[in-house]
């Protein structure tokens, strides 16, 4: 028996450098669809939680209390924070300052 040596030769391209599987005329076909990858720091947040974010925000910088926070919420914000900031400023306590939240809707009628 002689010993024959068999050439393999590219079914792409002809050559026999390679075969099909690592040939560079090769057309790669990605069946893979990937998704889009999302960013690990993006949050969806919804807009009522954004504008609480916002109003604990500006609780912060205007240095004011958890409790008077809770009844500016509880009274609908009746006044801006930086109003409550005034008054306590003006030298009014915590309890004077959830009267005037509560009187100020119908300051027309008293004054």
């Amino acid at each position: 028996m002689e010993n024959s040596t068999r050439i393999t030769r590219c079914s792409v391209c002809k050559s026999t450098e390679h075969n099909m599987r690592t040939c560079p005329q090769r057309i790669i076909e990605d069946t893979f669809v990937r998704e889009p990858e999302e960013d690990p720091w993006t949050v969806d947040i919804s807009s009522k939680k954004e504008r609480l974010i916002n109003d604990l925000q500006d609780k912060e910088s205007y240095n004011l209390d958890n409790e008077l926070f809770m009844s500016w919420l509880q009274l609908k914000k009746p006044i801006p924070l930086k109003e409550i900031r005034y008054t306590l400023d003006k030298g009014l306590l915590k309890p004077s300052v959830v009267l005037y939240m509560n009187l100020i809707k119908d300051i027309d009628e008293y004054y």
